[in-house]
């Protein structure tokens, strides 16, 4: 079954193994290794995919030394038969990432966040920042074009006082991703893609754009930074003005002018050479 799942130009599905969330809840995530690792990369997928989605990325990576961690978020991907797209608060997110951080022995990390998942690995970088030495930000949704309707909102709401664990559509079809046949099927087909979550986790959301808001200028990282030309879903503009407090000298900006959202199908040896430059020339003196 999990073979099913891989997307074009994946072939293996990476290591599966367990940690230990923040409140006890065994977590899966993947692990593509290099032979002898000279960066380590902490992925965070979007709000509907899993870490699936960025295995031809990481195959790539392993290949030029750089070992990738795909967490799949609790109620996603390898985890998504408890509670799916289900979260009961931001700090429950923030946690399992420390909580896999200090599984894997607490290395120095670059923490790679994609569309929602950027928005996870900021705040993250924010809250934690220790041992992060950069963060990649691919197509990532500090800010967004899309939203829940009025109706969808009032929804939201008045599940709240009652537990928050109303299933809200997820306002994102497959064409926002890619134009691209063959990804545009797996997408369609996959039938680990999220298209609902709960209302709790929409607040958790919201909330994680507050300690954005609140925290971006205490952000102490190089960031790498990708946009598509042809993007449906993030607000480009929108992420360059939150990131704006950022000294130039910290940001880095690949704007893929031929690209739709999902770069990390249609562009990804571009995309995963960048990275490679991006991380090497941290390193050097």
């Amino acid at each position: 079954m999990i073979d099913a799942l891989l997307p074009p130009g994946a072939d293996h599905p990476g290591r599966i193994e367990n940690f230990e969330g923040a409140d006890g809840l065994t977590l899966r995530y993947r692990a593509v290794e290099a032979d002898a690792p000279r960066h380590h990369l902490l992925y965070c997928h979007g709000i509907e995919s899993h870490g699936t989605w960025f295995l031809p990325a990481a195959e790539r990576l392993a290949q030029r030394g750089i070992t990738t961690w795909l967490l799949d978020r609790r109620g996603s991907g390898l985890n998504r038969s408890h509670a799916p797209g289900d979260a009961r608060t931001e700090g429950v997110l923030l946690r399992d990432i420390g909580a896999f951080r200090r599984h894997v022995g607490d290395p120095s990390l670059h923490l790679v966040g994609l569309s929602w998942g950027g928005k996870l690995a900021t705040a993250s970088a924010i809250a934690s920042p220790g041992g992060v030495k950069s963060l990649i930000l691919i197509t990532p949704g500090l800010k967004a074009i899309v939203d829940l309707t009025i109706g969808q909102k009032l929804r939201l709401l008045a599940s709240l006082p009652f537990g928050g664990r109303a299933k809200i559509p997820i306002p994102i079809s497959s064409d926002m991703f890619t134009e691209t046949n063959r990804y545009l099927e797996f997408i369609e087909n996959d039938t680990w893609r999220l298209r609902h979550a709960t209302a709790r986790f929409f607040l958790a959301s919201l909330k994680l754009d507050k300690i954005l808001k609140r925290g971006m200028r205490d952000l102490d990282v190089p960031v790498l930074l990708f946009l598509a030309g042809g993007e449906r879903i993030i607000d480009n503009a929108g992420v360059l003005n939150m990131l704006s407090p950022l000294p130039e000298e910290r940001l880095v900006t690949r704007m893929y002018d031929d690209a739709t959202h999902s770069i990390q199908f249609d562009q990804v040896d571009r995309m995963v050479g960048d990275i490679v430059k991006f991380l090497d020339d941290r390193e050097r003196p």
